[in-house]
């Protein structure tokens, strides 16, 4: 009995190219996830930078109300400064924040490309050895 469609050794080639595919997406995947503890990491010493940035613009407008009134034009200037570098740290948790939120979408989309692949995979081993189950049956010769 003939085989139709693709040859046993394109099936294999097939397998062999989407196991390539699968590897490299294994392989972006744990990119990502490292990418994506790195940018926490950002997150958190953003945070402690902020947290600390706040408590010595607190501490500064203690010191400032003791100042006398002469120096009110460099007490201004410190005061945007710090205010320039709360700005500034809050911009780069936001930019922060999406950069995560990125890179979650985007382990989210390689996670889901990864279960599809594997169901893909797992229907036409299954598929391919049923295949091969079938075609495989005993001819036996009768002698007269």
């Amino acid at each position: 009995m003939a085989q139709e469609g693709l040859s046993p050794n394109s099936d294999w080639i097939l397998v062999e190219k989407e196991g390539n595919d699968f590897e490299k997406l294994e392989t972006n995947f744990e990119k990502l996830q490292k990418e994506f503890v790195e940018e926490k990491g950002k997150t958190v010493n953003l945070k402690r930078k902020n947290d600390f940035l706040e408590n010595e613009l607190k501490e500064m407008d203690l010191k400032i109300q003791k100042i006398n009134s002469d120096h009110k034009k460099e007490i201004e200037e410190i005061k945007q400064n710090f205010q320039k570098l709360i700005e500034e740290n809050k911009q780069s948790k936001t930019e922060n924040n999406e950069k995560i939120n990125y890179l979650e979408e985007k382990i989210k989309k390689t996670n889901d490309l990864f279960e599809k692949k594997m169901d893909d995979l797992t229907f036409k081993l299954n598929d391919k050895t049923y295949s091969e189950f079938v075609d495989f049956i005993e001819i036996k010769k009768q002698m007269d």
